[in-house]
């Protein structure tokens, strides 16, 4: 591919806002029509809301159709209920992590979406930053991050190199002249920091971007890793049953929606009402080229906001999104004010002596008094009481909530997680 090349698919990046409107309804059209006849979930739902697919005339008419529930109506259902092709023309199963009821959901896919699903991953790549000239690391395991990279044409170490043991990952780092490393972002400090321990200092390795995926991380957390690093922390969102749905362009403002493949919805998760560009609400999402197992208008739980529509100087037409806060799971009320990890990520981040890690501890359900908060400190703090006091006053000069702030040792919180990603909000009570 040509070093000036801008785009991974320029016609579709550029679509004029009313030829990309077109297409979705045609799409939304086609999916509604595909569902209805194919599934007995959407034929049941659909049925149930009293909606026919010739009622779907276009995006006008997307509200007209039932939300699907994740719990209710996606997991642990049988497959003959969701699937719309026969079994044996599933061509790629992927699941969902598990972290909602224990057990994770099998996901199929069929060769028309394999083939949708790793053009978006390769797009989102390209997207960001990456080119088939770098040489890519992918530390998060994620085999559709890895051939999403593959696709694109980059340079692979493979997932498997180094035997997922960090010291040898970080040495492959430098000895294959990574250029590109994705990571979850609550673990690439922490990689950076272990391979100082082993003397490597990643300025000095060939490395010039990380990809964040699968987790949030706050503006001024992100901030202080480049700036201390030197290197682009550069953001991608998406799901196992979207693949890449939004990406951050070179810009830096937000992140490009693949609205030609994703209709994305932001609304007050209690009233399901829809919310206006700027504000903060759960997002509902209508991949729009499911075959195997079609999703309409699917609770998908983030937390983001639509950004009022202007012209990119990327070149790019595609809408924005704000980057993800955290899941709507995770709002925690403290005297009638919503917060996310995220929030409370921005002032953390803004006290000196305070390690990344931390958790918002819920000690029982409602609103609550306080914000209750375990933060980890850095081994060169010292006087703690003081540490404390002036973390407890930056929370409540950022999010105006009073707080009780108890401070561990780093490496503490990790320690104590099952979970493959950050576990952020831990509630104690039954």
């Amino acid at each position: 591919m040509a070093k000036g090349r801008k785009y991974w698919d320029e016609a579709v990046e550029t679509l004029p806002p009313k030829k990309l409107r077109r297409l979705q309804g045609e799409r939304l059209q086609q999916l509604v029509q595909h569902a209805y006849e194919k599934t007995a979930l959407y034929r049941r739902k659909l049925d149930e809301a009293g909606v026919k697919p010739g009622d779907i005339k276009g995006l006008d008419d997307l509200q007209k159709l039932p939300v699907t529930d994740d719990v209710k109506d996606i997991r642990g259902r049988p497959f003959a209920e969701k699937l719309a092709i026969p079994l044996n023309r599933v061509k790629m199963f992927h699941s969902t992590s598990g972290t909602t009821t224990g057990i994770p959901e099998a996901v199929p896919f069929s060769a028309r979406d394999v083939k949708v699903f790793f053009y978006g991953e390769a797009r989102g790549r390209w997207t960001l930053g990456a080119r088939p000239w770098d040489v890519v690391q992918v530390l998060t395991r994620f085999d559709c991050c890895h051939w999403g990279y593959k696709t694109m044409g980059a340079t692979m170490v493979m997932l498997s190199a180094g035997r997922y043991n960090t010291d040898q990952q970080i040495h492959l780092t430098r000895a294959a002249e990574v250029t590109v490393i994705e990571h979850m972002p609550s673990l690439v400090v922490k990689y950076f920091e272990r391979a100082k321990e082993l003397g490597i200092d990643i300025r000095d390795t060939k490395l010039r971007m990380v990809s964040g995926v699968g987790e949030a991380l706050a503006e001024t957390s992100k901030r202080k890793v480049e700036e201390r690093y030197g290197i682009p922390f550069m953001t991608l969102w998406g799901s196992v049953e979207l693949g890449v749905a939004a990406v951050e362009c070179e810009v830096r403002n937000g992140m490009h929606i693949f609205a030609d493949l994703t209709l994305i919805e932001v609304v007050d998760p209690e009233t399901l009402k829809p919310l206006p560009p700027g504000e903060d609400g759960e997002l509902i999402v209508t991949p729009l080229w499911g075959d195997a197992m079609p999703l309409i208008r699917y609770r998908l739980g983030d937390v983001a906001h639509i950004l009022p529509y202007q012209p990119c100087p990327c070149g790019r037409t595609l809408p924005r999104m704000s980057y993800v806060k955290g899941r709507a799971s995770q709002i925690v009320n403290v005297n009638g004010r919503k917060i996310l990890p995220l929030d409370l990520e921005e002032a953390l981040a803004r006290t000196e002596g305070l390690a990344p890690d931390y958790q918002i501890v819920v000690d029982k359900p409602g609103v609550l008094p306080r914000l209750k908060v375990k933060a980890e400190y850095l081994p060169a703090s010292k006087d703690l009481a003081r540490l404390k006091a002036r973390t407890e006053d930056n929370i409540g000069e950022v999010l105006g909530v009073k707080s009780e702030v108890e401070l561990v040792p780093q490496g503490y919180i990790s320690a104590a997680t099952t979970t493959f990603k950050a576990q952020r909000v831990v509630k104690t009570y039954k």
